[in-house]
């Protein structure tokens, strides 16, 4: 029989590439989930997942998902989107305890072993020049800004303490970094890069230095750190070091327009407090956000040479597929008449995007 794990998260942009990575390496998944007919879901259900629907933080219904489970994937962490510190605190208060429960459980249910999607903004900034890797430790003096850095720190940090040590209330849990992700299974259109520069929706954009990953990989890694990484270390899950621009370049060849210009971070930062406020005042709040922005000010370059030489982790050097995958979900190749394979006669990444060094 095959050895039976829980995943919380799939309906998720990182959870439903995490399922379907599972279901591929032979595993029996269970997802607990509360969003019904959502589309990750059902592609996720008909490759073979059985979906129990319910509140993770229903201690009931964590507990009954969790029985009969080897495994714990646990890839549903919230996503503060507002950047603005009014609730800073309170998700603090929230969140932090609520993830703290689910690993508690899952050590009462007997789970032997466990995997935590942690995120890239927890790895500390590197030197200029440098690639960021998991000796970095979050920086809450330099990466203190908006609520989605301090907030994934706090629950990194809190899986860490819950999962480790002598009295670990929590089982042995390896921790994951992924980078940004392109491909299928994203939630929102208009979170998309690469849907943003093929329609044109933006005039101008902030360049910055950036990893992005084919979310393909990401749930292979996922696979790979319950099978071979240590618990209690952090794993990042990378693809390719690039400046956002050349991303923009490549994607606007394959529609035919030229890329956005570069504005200033500065106007983008002024622009971004403007949206967030206009969120507070209208209930809804845009793809332009402070943290939208502050992923661009700490952007920086990462190093996933530990996954691979611990793991095996093995990153796609090409993003062209899994950004052609990602219009193709949200139907913008369709919409604009553009057909499969056009994206193989777009220009390169430059020399320097996917063949910077790794460190050792």
């Amino acid at each position: 029989m095959a050895d039976r794990v829980l995943l919380l998260g799939a309906a998720g942009t990182v959870g439903s590439r995490v399922a379907m990575a599972f279901l591929e390496a032979g595993y029996e998944l269970v997802c607990l989930a509360r969003s019904k007919g959502h589309r990750n879901l059902r592609q996720v259900e008909n490759a073979g997942a059985e979906i129990r629907y319910g509140d993770m933080n229903d201690d009931a219904a964590l507990r009954d998902a969790l029985e009969g489970c080897r495994y714990f994937i646990h890839s549903a962490a919230p996503y503060p989107w507002s950047g603005l510190h009014l609730r800073l605190e309170g998700y603090r208060k929230k969140w932090v305890p609520q993830v703290k429960r689910h690993f508690e459980l899952a050590k009462e249910a007997g789970i032997e072993r466990a995997v935590f999607t942690s995120s890239l903004s927890t790895i500390g900034l590197a030197k200029k020049g440098d690639l960021a890797d998991e000796s970095l430790p979050y920086d809450p003096k330099r990466q203190g800004g908006g609520n989605y850095y301090p907030i994934k720190a706090a629950l990194e940090e809190a899986v860490l303490e819950t999962t480790t040590g002598d009295d670990a209330k929590g089982p042995p849990t390896v921790l994951v970094n992924p980078t940004g992700l392109v491909g299928e299974g994203s939630r929102n259109a208009e979170l998309s890069g690469a849907c943003v520069f093929f329609q044109r929706l933006t005039p101008m954009m902030v360049d910055a230095a950036l990893n992005f990953v084919d979310c393909r990989d990401v749930g292979k890694g996922h696979v790979l750190a319950l099978q071979k990484g240590t618990p209690g270390e952090r794993y990042i899950l990378g693809g390719v070091n690039v400046r956002l621009k050349d991303v923009a370049e490549m994607v606007t060849a394959m529609a035919g327009i030229q890329r956005p210009l570069i504005a200033p971070r500065a106007l983008a930062k002024m622009a971004a407090y403007f949206s967030e406020w206009w969120g507070l005042l209208t209930g809804r709040l845009g793809a332009l956000t402070l943290t939208s922005y502050y992923h661009l000010e700490y952007g920086q370059h990462y190093s996933s040479a530990k996954a691979e030489r611990e793991l095996g982790y093995q990153p796609t050097t090409d993003l062209r597929e899994a950004i052609q995958r990602e219009l193709e979900w949200h139907g913008v190749l369709e919409a604009a008449g553009v057909s499969r394979g056009a994206g193989e006669t777009t220009p390169d990444l430059p020399p320097d995007a996917s063949s910077l060094p790794t460190q050792p």
